[in-house]
């Protein structure tokens, strides 16, 4: 006699639970006539045949080629069925007594009805809050399978989609049934072209379901027939299901709506609220750093220099070597920024704005990374703080839009800092800390202490041998050196061993040797309060109060974690990386304003510690209402520009460009001091972009003055232009 139900369950890995499962239809077994039909869809089989022939012999064995999805596996469990009906259920669950049974009860008095499903219960027999679903169209996944619904759970769209279980007492008409366990005619079944095979695990039901309603049948809930379901071996946040659930997303749409359906609920439903806050952030980050670039940019005549460099460089296709002078006049930054200039300036055909498009670029990029890397070390509310003092930090966004040699400092500080991390984890090969240093050193020489935190993570780690690494750590240097080799083997090595030499000499002169350049209390609270100003400026432009809150906090949370031994790598490195930055500071006792980007990834990272670390939604909302306010005061003052704007010299340079009218002209330096040899260059290379170059031996002369100069008296006969910021004086 064949039997009147065909129970299919498909085992995939776990043997435990399915055992369990046999157990309970023994322990439960229907009254009425049924088989058993297992499917193993193991790539590797755990189970052995014969062993599950002894231990359970009146149940069918069959072995899947291997794991070939849920749809195609049932199918291969219903070509072995002979049965009217069939009941397909997941290993994972247990069959209560009679369920199966008043199942079949059930269908056989609705003709019109397909399929049936029981009522899911979890093991203290409380029934799951979301059982069986309307038809999944692409307006309710939107709604119901999108961030959407996390935001705004009882929408209406939402509700109309999801059927609460709380609600069934008696039999409900549903337009999906759960694929966990239900009940189908086998012909019915086999009529509508059983599971599509082209979906490997999931959105079956919701396939299925449309495709009988189309063949007019009806689908039911039973909640006097139940379940236990565990939902066991589930791992929906592992990369290979969410795969599968995409995928199978992606094709249920195409198939029964269209290409442009599939693609919208793909737009909606693969947005979550990382990719939403990462958005608002990095949109935040671009509109902080190109708002009004083009009036408020930044133009010293240090910058003037590198853009003359840089087209010097493009006109006569003559690589410069070493680029602008440092503290020290003799020893010369790396020329990595000139020809990051001249790309700028040839992809915008000279004009001035672009290296500041491009300086602007790389700090969203910054931020983007800064959130990217931070989620390494921190939970996602602290990564996303970390991100957010980048973006809104007023110090970094004048740095980002202003295009200077340390404008790119930030975004290699935060990979080097990361390198170095990933490093000692073995993820990464050590030359790549290494070069990312050495490319540092290029842009501000006074990064050459951070190689110093490579031998303390040698000795964190103990890591041996270090000999090993000594060719790789070579190379590594030499690379982004190059450039001043080949150009010291005319100019006497000062840029190499000159270098190398100053730097031992600073380190001596510190503790006394000749007298000059001596640690003093003097120049140690100079330091100190050096130190604390541009802190404050990252933190909060005029608010010295909030960041000495902000630095004490993390002062006695730094203590404690010591006390406690609690620091781990990630924070050894941080530490170590701003100590060593600090006590460079202490040698070198006069810190520019140039040496403090290679801190502002470090900085943020430090308050995204102490976010993480205290773990209280209110301190993440303070730092949201502080980035506000920065955002406010940048706006407000114009983005606190370092003296006249691009746009003011533009206006100066169209003056003297429409008085002299093709006559030649020089500009003449109102300064005497060598320190100030370069500041007309920014309006020399705007005046050559204008068409309009000086003549050195030319007889009109014009004086520019910045801030006016009140004690200044001009010539007889001069005529004096005022600008805001700016005086144009004009004598012959």
């Amino acid at each position: 006699m064949k039997p009147k139900v065909s129970i299919i369950i498909l085992h995939y890995q776990d043997k435990k639970v399915l055992f369990n499962c046999l157990l309970s239809l023994k322990k439960n077994k229907p009254k009425i006539s049924h088989e058993i039909i297992v499917v193993d869809n193991d790539e590797q089989p755990i189970i052995n045949p014969k062993t599950f022939k002894k231990k359970f012999p009146l149940v069918k064995y069959i072995k899947s080629p291997g794991n070939i999805g849920y749809g195609a596996g049932n199918n291969l469990g219903v070509k072995n069925a002979q049965a009217e009906y069939l009941f397909i259920v997941n290993p994972d669950t247990e069959i209560l007594k009679g369920s199966i049974d008043n199942l079949v009860q059930f269908i056989k008095n609705k003709k019109k009805t397909a399929a049936v499903a029981p009522l899911l219960i979890d093991k203290n027999k409380n029934p799951y809050p979301l059982q069986g679903t309307a038809e999944l169209t692409p307006l309710r996944a939107i709604f119901a399978l999108s961030f959407i619904n996390r935001l705004f759970p009882n929408n209406p769209i939402s509700n109309s989609y999801w059927l609460q279980a709380q609600n069934l007492k008696q039999p409900k008409k549903v337009e999906a049934i759960p694929g966990s366990a239900f009940l189908i005619r086998k012909k019915i079944f086999k009529q509508v072209g059983q599971f599509d095979e082209n979906m490997f695990l999931y959105f079956e039901e919701s396939d299925l379901g449309k495709r009988l309603k189309k063949a007019g049948f009806n689908l039911y809930i039973f909640p006097q027939a139940k379940v236990i379901h565990h939902w066991a071996g589930v791992t929906p946040n592992s990369p290979k299901i969410i795969k599968y659930f995409q995928q199978s997303r992606f094709y249920y749409f195409k198939k029964h709506f269209n290409l442009f359906s599939a693609l919208a609920v793909e737009f909606f439903t693969r947005i979550s609220f990382k990719i939403i806050l990462l958005s608002l952030l990095v949109l935040l980050a671009t509109w902080l750093r190109f708002f009004r670039l083009s009036e408020l940019m930044v133009f010293i005549g240090d910058q003037g220099r590198d853009y003359l460099a840089a087209r010097d460089m493009l006109l006569t296709s003559k690589l410069p070597l070493v680029g602008i002078p440092s503290s020290v006049p003799w020893l010369k930054q790396g020329p990595f920024f000139i020809w990051l200039i001249a790309l700028a300036l040839k992809i915008g055909d000279f004009n001035p704005i672009a290296p500041a498009v491009l300086t602007s670029t790389l700090g969203v990029l910054t931020v983007y990374l800064t959130y990217k890397f931070s989620r390494f070390w921190f939970k996602k509310t602290a990564a996303f703080v970390t991100a957010l003092i980048m973006t809104t930090s007023p110090l970094v966004v004048i740095h980002s839009r202003m295009p200077y040699h340390t404008s790119p400092i930030p975004l290699f500080s935060l990979l080097f800092i990361f390198s170095v991390y990933h490093w000692s984890k073995k993820n990464i090969n050590i030359f790549w800390p290494i070069i990312l240093w050495a490319v540092l050193l290029q842009f501000e020489l006074t990064t050459l202490p951070l190689i110093l935190l490579i031998p303390l993570i040698f000795y964190f780690q103990k890591i041996k041998p270090i000999r090993k690494h000594i060719f790789t750590l070579v190379i590594a240097t030499i690379i982004p050196f190059i450039p001043k080799i080949i150009y010291d083997f005319t100019h006497g090595f000062k840029q190499t061993l000159g270098f190398i030499a100053w730097g031992i000499y600073r380190f001596l002169s510190f503790f006394g040797f000749k007298g000059e350049h001596t640690v003093s209390l003097d120049s140690f609270k100079i330091v100190t309060l050096t130190i604390f100003d541009y802190w404050k400026k990252f933190i909060s432009w005029d608010n010295p109060l909030i960041a000495i809150i902000i630095a004490l906090a993390i002062i006695v949370t730094i203590i404690y974690r010591l006390q406690q031994k609690k620091l781990t790598l990630n924070l050894k490195i941080l530490f170590s990386f701003i100590l060593i930055n600090f006590i460079a500071f202490y040698f070198h006792q006069g810190p520019s304003e140039a040496y403090f980007p290679v801190l502002f990834p470090a900085w943020a990272l430090l308050i995204g510690w102490l976010v993480n670390h205290f773990k209280k939604p209110v301190i993440s909302l303070l730092f949201i209402l502080l980035s506000f306010y920065n955002i406010y005061y940048l706006v407000n003052h114009d983005f606190i520009p370092y003296g006249p704007t691009l746009e003011q010299r533009l206006t100066v340079v169209r003056l003297i460009k429409s008085q002299t009218q093709n006559q030649p002209f020089k500009l003449k330096n109102h300064h005497s001091v060598e320190q100030y040899h370069s500041f007309l260059d920014s309006y020399r290379y705007l005046l050559w972009w204008f068409n309009r170059p000086e003549d050195k031996n030319a007889q009109t002369i014009y004086t520019i003055y910045e801030g006016g100069n009140e004690n200044f008296i001009p010539p007889r006969g001069a005529t004096i232009y005022h600008f805001d910021k700016l005086k144009l004086i004009k004598y012959d």
